[in-house]
């Protein structure tokens, strides 16, 4: 009979990690957009599975694991997280394992024994594990080369407490960027890998190699990975424009749609690159030069193809305007009283204005604890000057009215944005036809490519392919 101090820990364990489910999902949705995710059915619904993904905005991959996923893991994290006030706690909370790393000032590598031991504990419970094999969070195009700890985690895992039938879950995480505040995820869930292969290998550095080369290999299959920046924007040039001709919108959400047309011409750009590198290069250089142009003019692709008549853009600009209007009460009420925690979080953000991969970290954490800080400060204090229905009302009002405020500036930026593309791009006709111009270079070039994958020169047809 199972005594009750286990009942009580497991019963405890629970609540921790619903929790920590649904904080994370509500803190997601909050920060984006829309997140979206394909493939959650590929995960094993019991045993121990060890989630690998890859690692490009800080401290909100874990969240995906924790939130849309809904994964209970014990997370893998450099140890240096755990000096940090707010963060420490919360890694706590989520039940995470520090992993002691050389790279880090005042780390003892050895320590990473207990580490392992953790881990390999986790998965005899047949619990989860999730783990960015990475190692750091970066700002490269693609994926960067893989430590071996992962493999090493599952094998010895096996060896030790086995068999336990672990199974290794790969998951991609693709932003429509990264550092921009309500913008759009999405989450892709590839094939479990079983090790059965590597663990029946007698040479044990033999397996951890081939098993962190197949890791690579799942995780390179649901993300996008890039030669270049410049290649990313021709592929995602390249897409919409294969997307517009073949009217492949969709059931599918729109990044879903955005994630295969983007594998498919990525597949393509390999293959061609070997028969036509005249025209790759011709078609990148081409996505350059637009790009530029673009930031210049601080414009986007979208409204650059958008042709809007005068009247329906009018209409439109009418009734965003109409709804700001209506709202701008509540949004003023709300912004007053959280424009204390919004300039703190603004101001910690552009310390890392350099490193995009940690701008969402910064502008979420620090938020975690400025925000609701500040509404007991002024529930307080409303409280003290004006009796405690003001602090009560204060209290309630800041949280509903911050969020009010947050979607009409979010609303008001669109309107601005759009307005003032809208302006210019008719206004000033040379900039629009020299836009218009250079993005019909960059069709032109994508459209040679697509010829050949439409097998004029013998190649496979990609875009039929996915």
């Amino acid at each position: 009979m199972e005594s009750p101090e286990p009942a009580v820990e497991s019963r405890g364990r629970r609540a921790r990690e619903r929790f920590v489910h649904f904080a994370s999902d509500a803190l997601l949705r909050l920060y984006f957009r829309r997140v979206e995710v394909v493939g959650a059915d590929r995960i094993p619904p019991q045993g121990p599975i060890v989630v690998v993904a890859n690692h490009v905005n800080g401290l909100l991959d874990p969240m995906f694991v924790f939130g849309p996923l809904a994964i209970p893991a014990r997370m893998l994290g450099k140890s240096t997280l755990w000096r940090i006030p707010v963060i420490a706690q919360l890694a706590d909370l989520a039940g995470g394992i520090p992993v002691y790393r050389r790279m880090d000032k005042g780390v003892d590598p050895a320590r990473n024994v207990e580490a392992f031991a953790a881990a390999h504990a986790v998965l005899a419970r047949g619990d989860a594990l999730a783990i960015f094999p990475e190692g750091i969070s970066h700002d490269e195009p693609r994926l960067q080369p893989l430590k071996t700890g992962a493999a090493r985690i599952v094998l010895e895992a096996e060896r030790k407490h086995g068999p336990l039938g672990v199974r290794i879950v790969p998951v991609g995480l693709v932003f429509e960027g990264r550092e921009k505040f309500r913008s759009r995820a999405l989450v892709v869930v590839g094939e479990p890998i079983d090790p059965a292969p590597e663990l029946a290998m007698a040479d044990e550095i033999a397996a951890v190699r081939a098993l962190t080369a197949r890791i690579a290999g799942a995780i390179e299959s649901v993300t996008l990975n890039y030669a270049s920046w410049e290649e990313a924007r021709l592929v995602e040039l390249g897409a919409d424009l294969l997307e517009r001709e073949s009217d492949a919108a969709g059931p599918r959400p729109r990044m879903v749609r955005e994630f295969a047309l983007r594998r498919a011409l990525l597949a393509a750009l390999g293959r061609l690159r070997a028969s036509h590198a005249g025209e790759v290069a011709e078609a990148v250089e081409a996505a350059r030069s637009y790009e530029r142009l673009l930031r210049a003019a601080r414009l986007t692709d979208e409204q650059v193809k958008a042709t809007v008549p005068w009247r329906l853009a009018l209409g439109l600009f009418s009734l965003a305007a109409a709804r700001l209007l209506l709202t701008a009460p509540v949004a003023i009420v709300g912004t007053a009283l959280n424009v204390v925690p919004w300039m703190l979080v603004h101001a910690i953000s552009k310390l890392f204005r350099d490193e995009p991969n940690q701008i969402s970290t910064y502008r979420l954490f620090p938020g975690i604890a400025l925000y609701p800080a500040t509404w007991i400060g002024e529930s307080i204090a409303a409280a003290r000057e004006l009796g405690a229905a003001a602090g009560v009302a204060v209290g309630v009002v800041a949280p509903f009215a911050g969020w009010v405020a947050l979607r009409w500036h979010e609303r008001r930026r669109i309107l601005w944005r759009e307005t003032r593309a809208f302006l210019l791009l008719r206004g000033r006709r040379s900039v629009a036809a020299e836009l218009r111009a250079r993005r019909a270079r960059v069709e032109a070039a994508i459209g040679r490519l697509a010829g050949y994958l439409r097998g004029e020169d013998g190649a496979p047809n990609a875009a039929s392919r996915s």
